[in-house]
C-alpha cells in the first residue's frame, strides 16, 4: 500500500507543472548558471583557504581560476540534469499515485 498524497506532494506538483510549461532551454540556462556560480564560489574559497590560490591576484593563478570556472559550469549543468530528472520522476510518481487513488 502506498503512502497517501500529502500537501507537500500537491504543492510540488503545482510548482513543477509551472516549471514544465516554460522552455527547457531557459530552465537549463538559468539553473546551470545558478548551480555553476555556487560551485565556482565554493571551489574558489576552498582552494583559497587551502592555499591553492593566492588571496592577492597573481598571474600564475589565472589558469587555475579559468579551470575552476569551466569545471564549475560543467558541474552546474550536470547538477541541473540530475535535479530535473529527479523532479520529473517525483512528479510522475505523484501523478501515478493520484491516478491509482481516483480509480
Amino acid at each position: 500500500m502506498s503512502k497517501p498524497i500529502t500537501k507537500e506532494d500537491i504543492r510540488f506538483t503545482e510548482l513543477w507543472r509551472e516549471q514544465r510549461k516554460g522552455s527547457k532551454m531557459g530552465y537549463y540556462l538559468l539553473y546551470t548558471f545558478s548551480w555553476g556560480l555556487a560551485i565556482i564560489f565554493i571551489s574558489f574559497f576552498v582552494l583559497m583557504f587551502m592555499g591553492g590560490i593566492s588571496i592577492i591576484p597573481i598571474a600564475q593563478d589565472n589558469n587555475k581560476i579559468a579551470l575552476i570556472v569551466v569545471i564549475g559550469f560543467i558541474l552546474g549543468f550536470v547538477t541541473t540534469l540530475i535535479v530535473r530528472a529527479g523532479n520529473e520522476k517525483r512528479y510522475q510518481k505523484i501523478l501515478d499515485k493520484v491516478r491509482k487513488e481516483s480509480v
